[in-house]
């Protein structure tokens, strides 16, 4: 008989990867063993995932497209926008410990995965410099742009690094909440002032005719549920 073809999720395949690099070492494990443990035809899982690696980091592959979809779709200020988008890959970590606490020790203990994970946080870096540059009207981000994107990711890993350590514990979404507030405070004078970060869009609806929508959601919220909701609500408003 051959190997079953039942398409798996990316989740399913992240975790029986985990699990095996775990258990046989991440240079020990095959893409054989992989494809046996998660009941799908190697060559489907390389043409799906291409390799180890691409494997390991899967989801968040899908939570960059995600999180820049959301940014491309948003109707919150510039920076209250990269907060959130900050949020969203913030909680992809958070909320399964399952996957992430063991590829955080993988990624420590071998090199050229945490090359791939420091070119994984440039990426969002990236995004977050560019959409901060596109909504001021700018081709290239500037030193303020380059800073605030910095300083977002930095706060990011800084609350990551000590949930990752201690992933039990109930006070992080606090501390990642008190973060995003100082760093929205250290930006607001350095792209474009207090006023047009916090009072910006209702003054600017004040003085041109223009709704806020205003978007609440659970902290458990999919990434890609939330991106629906605000893209459908925002579609709504027009």
């Amino acid at each position: 008989m051959g190997v079953a073809t039942t398409r798996v999720s990316t989740r399913e395949a992240v975790l029986a990867a985990v699990r095996l690099f775990t258990d046989e070492g991440f240079d020990g494990t095959t893409m054989d063993g992989i494809a046996a443990a998660t009941g799908v035809s190697r060559r489907s899982l390389f043409r799906r995932f291409g390799s180890k690696e691409d494997l390991l980091f899967a989801e968040h592959d899908e939570l960059f497209e995600t999180v820049v979809r959301y940014m491309e779709a948003s109707p919150e200020a510039p920076t209250a926008t990269v907060v959130t988008a900050a949020r969203l890959v913030f909680q992809g970590y958070v909320r399964d410990p399952e996957i992430t606490v063991p590829r955080y020790r993988l990624v420590r203990a071998h090199p050229r995965l945490r090359d791939r994970e420091v070119a994984m946080t440039a990426r969002y870096q990236a995004a977050f410099s560019r959409y901060l540059a596109q909504s001021a009207g700018d081709d290239r981000p500037s030193l303020e742009v380059e800073m605030v994107a910095a300083a977002v990711i930095a706060a990011h890993n800084h609350v990551l690094r000590g949930w990752l350590r201690a992933p039990g514990d109930a006070g992080v979404w606090d501390r990642f909440d008190e973060a995003m507030t100082r760093i929205a405070d250290l930006a607001a004078p350095l792209i474009g002032g207090a006023g047009a970060e916090r009072g910006g869009s209702s003054a600017r609806a004040a003085g041109e005719g223009e709704r806020v929508l205003v978007a609440v959601y659970p902290s458990g919220t999919d990434p890609s549920d939330l991106l629906r909701r605000v893209s459908e609500a925002v579609e709504r408003d027009r």
